[in-house]
């Protein structure tokens, strides 16, 4: 594949370590990614789920933050 782009390649192809702080888990019952802020606490940066209801709930949208210590982690 070639990739014809006026942008730097730094956005293009953003550093590892940007990732490094994404963790694919459960929350309600709902495939998340999240990122981790700190040791407790994280924040939804997308829906993993195929199901179109999931994405309707507004407990659980991107940019939501909750802490690791809730109960309705699965």
């Amino acid at each position: 594949m070639i990739l014809y782009t006026m942008m730097p390649l730094d956005l293009v192809f953003p550093p590892e370590a940007e990732y490094e702080k994404h963790i694919s888990m459960h929350y309600k019952g709902i495939p998340v990614e999240v990122i981790m802020d700190s040791h407790s606490s994280c924040r939804i940066s997308r829906i993993l789920s195929t199901n179109p209801a999931h994405f309707l709930d507004g407990n659980v949208q991107p940019g939501t933050s909750f802490s690791l210590w809730q109960e309705n982690i699965q």
